[in-house]
């Protein structure tokens, strides 16, 4: 009789350790579909921020060249747009991909800094309110005819274009592939796995450091 409850015992807890175990295995595959689709939306975000950060720097770039080619101290309206809403992107879309590494631990705190960010939207607001002239700090609302620069205006526009080639720079070395037509040729996956982006937040960083850039009131005072 009691070997016989011993069996019965025995049985139940074979049973609940089976059920156990299927219920532990069903949950760590939960779990780890849940990572994955974790990691997948944080990669899109990463690949959409850096798409648009290094697509902002590059037709800044190019649009500041020609104005500079030009030989005359003047803006056409949509170049001044253009880049008002670049430099804007730039400040955004670097600080988020700063905080991004910050936040998953990616980075050292002392390697890194948002310079690049507060240059990005000194600049802005240099051009919408200072050269487009427009009333609300931070509107790109287009000019509404050929911007003729004064030598104040002109020589900050130089000092821009000098920042603004830097960056062009460090984007073209670190994302092989991305021009000013469009970054359709880069392999963002490849960018993102491989942590290029976390490269290309280091480099700008030390570029500020090295340039002695502040981000504050440089250009917008």
């Amino acid at each position: 009789m009691l070997i016989k409850r011993l069996l019965i015992a025995v049985s139940i807890c074979m049973v609940l350790l089976v059920v156990l175990t299927i219920f532990t295995y069903s949950q760590f595959k939960e779990n780890q579909r849940e990572n994955q689709r974790y990691e997948r939306y944080i990669s899109a975000k990463i690949a959409q921020s850096l798409s648009n950060l290094l697509t902002a720097v590059l037709i800044s770039d190019e649009t500041l060249h020609k104005v500079m080619e030009s030989g005359e101290k003047e803006m056409l309206p949509g170049q001044a747009t253009t880049l008002c809403y670049d430099f804007k992107s730039i400040g955004t879309e670097y600080q988020e991909l700063l905080q991004t590494s910050q936040s998953l631990k990616k980075v050292n705190y002392i390697q890194t800094n948002n310079i690049t960010a507060n240059t990005a939207q000194d600049i802005h607001f240099f051009l919408s309110r200072q050269l487009i002239g427009n009333g609300v700090l931070g509107d790109c609302t287009p000019a509404k005819s050929t911007i003729t620069l004064n030598e104040e205006q002109f020589d900050k526009i130089k000092g821009i274009y000098e920042i603004s080639k830097q960056w062009s720079v460090i984007a073209k070395n670190i994302v092989p592939g991305s021009t000013h037509n469009g970054d359709e040729n880069v392999n963002w996956d490849l960018v993102v796995n491989d942590k290029v982006w976390v490269q290309l937040i280091e480099e700008y960083s030390a570029y500020a450091n090295d340039s002695g850039m502040t981000g504050i009131n440089q250009f917008f005072n």
